[in-house]
């Protein structure tokens, strides 16, 4: 579970990806990618990701933690996306993410609670 570094006063993020800054509301957020230095944001409706020069730690301490879970040393979803959960992945939409080990104790407790 990670520290809110802020109090959430907005319901979205600014973004900046290939010369310009973007809106993202939290709501149209699917889930993070992260890829070294890089995230991949999915976003609902769009078919491509938005892409940003940012670590997925920093952008994680941006989320509301109510609506974003970590599953996986890669990867943030959106709990208001979720199609579906197996033993090892989430089903969001078209894709399908990863549920890493170290995270899938906690992640399963979340979804017990909203059970």
């Amino acid at each position: 579970m990670h520290k809110p570094s802020a109090i959430y006063k907005h319901d979205f993020v600014f973004v900046k990806s290939e010369y310009k800054i973007v809106k993202v509301k939290f709501d149209d957020i699917l889930f993070c990618k992260g890829m070294k230095d890089y995230i991949q944001i999915y976003i609902a409706g769009k078919s491509n990701p938005i892409v940003t020069l940012k670590s997925l730690n920093s952008f994680e301490t941006k989320l509301p933690p109510e609506k974003f879970v970590r599953v996986h040393r890669s990867y943030i979803i959106s709990l208001l996306h979720i199609d579906s959960i197996s033993k090892n992945e989430i089903s969001i939409g078209k894709h399908i993410v990863p549920i890493g080990s170290i995270f899938k104790a906690d992640f399963f407790k979340m979804v017990d609670l909203h059970s």
